[in-house]
């Protein structure tokens, strides 16, 4: 403080003139000096061109200021000046609105405080500054009206929502709000920590982030209760601005804990449903097997003892059709209860193994082929390389059987013919599922393998088959991919057996190795 005395001392009047105008030109800011025992005004320049008048012309009177001033803030302004004047205010301040020359009302914030006194200790002499704030008052009262609207309609929404400043102090919030978290009746102002210190840190973490501008969402986020159980809460938090500034945030959320049981009450019966399938079709698969077996027996006995028969060669020869039909017959439906057995087994617990792709084809090829020939559907296999992938033989059974039944649906409405293909590279093999189908359009090919979106006509697919072949070739480490539109192309990639196997099923479809 002395060495601002010190400096200020050895300034020249006209210097320091000079240095206090270049401040309040810096400052923008205007000054008026106020004769209280004539009412006579000095206005500098700056106050003058603030209102848009010429200084030279401006007469220097109070009542200069006071008829510019809006008829709705003059009395509030003469309130402030008496309480200063009476001592019970340090100073003088009031924000108003005055008349610029242009015809528009601009906020002038005005200070000032007794500068003079007479010999009795009587004011005599009042000086402040003008400034004109204009814009942002414009803006805090735009903020002001948006805050009312926001409050309003917050107030009224049927959900959980509550808005908050800066500080994270409530400024509104709906009755749901209000009701679910347990909130007084004088909420408004309070700090939402102040009313909820046990809050954890992490929602702390994330007011700070959305108070950064940051939008934060979460679906079905499960939070355990003081009593140990799980609710869970689809929520959001959101900076609500004013321009580009931050002002607050809003806080919504939905306890959604009904849905969420609900729907896991409906996968476990889906679940229990799919145990019980499965464990039916390998007991029809066991009870099918062993007629079949006595049946594949007699044929072969049969087929002997026509060889020893002497009857006339029309009658020999219809009877070794019928054998060969009986034989021909029974060991398909050995593959198709083969092929069932295989799906029905649950291997999500089994180790991976080698899978054989001929074994694999055969059974795809008997649980589609009767299918495809009833709509006239040509269905080919190839398998040229006699590939042998790494997996769960159940579950890379399902892969395939869900890609042919995407391709038997599309090409039956296009050119109709399937054909499914192997190849075994360095590291990895290659199915390829191919359709003479209409194609996938662009537009619907990132979306591919998600849940519950199908291209199908309403009530033709559920948009599961894909998102399962997903979830099983993931799980398998391996790679689902779309790289064609048309022809339609579903490509799996597996990884390839370390070691290979040997070879035991004998393809009953058109297998082909090359």
């Amino acid at each position: 403080m002395s060495k601002t005395r010190e400096f200020l001392d050895n300034l020249t009047h006209e210097q320091l003139l000079d240095r206090l105008s270049l401040a309040l030109d810096g400052a923008a800011l205007g000054i008026w000096d106020w004769d209280l025992r004539d009412d006579s005004v000095q206005f500098d320049r700056r106050w003058c061109e603030m209102l848009g008048l010429a200084h030279a012309s401006t007469p220097m009177v109070l009542q200069t200021w006071s008829d510019r001033v809006h008829p709705d803030d003059v009395d509030g302004c003469y309130r402030d000046i008496q309480a200063h004047l009476r001592g019970d205010a340090p100073h003088y301040e009031n924000v108003h609105r005055m008349l610029h020359a242009d015809g528009e009302w601009r906020y002038i914030l005005d200070r000032g405080r007794i500068s003079g006194w007479d010999e009795s200790g009587k004011p005599i002499r009042f000086t402040g500054t003008h400034l004109d704030i204009t814009e942002s008052e414009r803006a805090r009262l735009k903020l002001q009206s948006h805050q009312r609207e926001l409050v309003g309609m917050i107030e009224h929404l049927p959900t959980a929502v509550a808005l908050f400043d800066r500080s994270v102090r409530y400024l509104a919030a709906s009755a749901q709000w209000l009701r679910s978290r347990g909130c007084p009746p004088d909420y408004r102002g309070r700090g939402f920590y102040e009313l909820e210190p046990q809050m954890h840190e992490r929602w702390r973490v994330v007011h700070r982030r959305a108070l950064e501008g940051e939008v934060l969402e979460g679906d079905e986020d499960a939070v355990v209760q003081s009593d140990g159980s799980s609710r869970w809460y689809r929520w959001s938090v959101r900076p609500w601005r004013t321009g580009d500034d931050v002002a607050g945030i809003v806080i919504g959320f939905d306890d959604v804990s009904p849905t969420v049981l609900a729907r896991r009450a409906r996968e476990e019966e889906a679940r229990a449903k799919l145990a019980a399938l499965a464990l039916f079709a390998g007991g029809v698969a066991h009870e099918i097997n062993t007629p079949l077996q006595i049946v594949s027996l007699e044929a072969e006995l049969l087929q002997a003892a026509l060889a020893e028969l002497h009857a006339d060669p029309e009658t020999l020869a219809a009877l070794r059709r019928s054998s060969h039909v009986i034989a021909t017959t029974t060991a398909r439906a050995a593959a198709i209860a083969n092929a069932l057995r295989t799906l029905a087994r649950d291997s999500s617990k089994d180790p991976e193994e080698p899978v054989s792709v001929s074994a694999l084809f055969l059974h795809a090829d008997a649980l589609c082929r009767a299918r495809c020939e009833s709509q006239g559907i040509a269905l080919s296999f190839h398998d040229p390389h006699r590939a042998v992938a790494s997996g769960r033989p159940a579950e890379v059974l399902h892969i395939l059987t869900n890609l042919l039944d995407n391709a038997i649906q599309a090409a039956a409405t296009g050119d109709r013919w399937v054909r499914v293909e192997a190849e075994a590279r360095e590291d990895v093999v290659v199915f390829r599922c191919i359709d003479g189908g209409p194609g996938i359009a662009e537009r619907d090919r990132a979306r591919l393998g998600t849940p519950f979106f199908t291209t199908r006509p309403p009530g033709k697919g559920n948009g599961l088959g894909l998102a399962l072949v997903r979830h099983l070739v993931e799980r398998g480490r391996g790679v689902l991919r779309f790289p064609t539109e048309r022809p339609t192309t579903f490509e799996v990639e597996l990884p390839i057996a370390e070691k290979p196997i040997a070879e035991t099923a004998v393809a009953v479809g058109p297998v082909e190795e090359g």
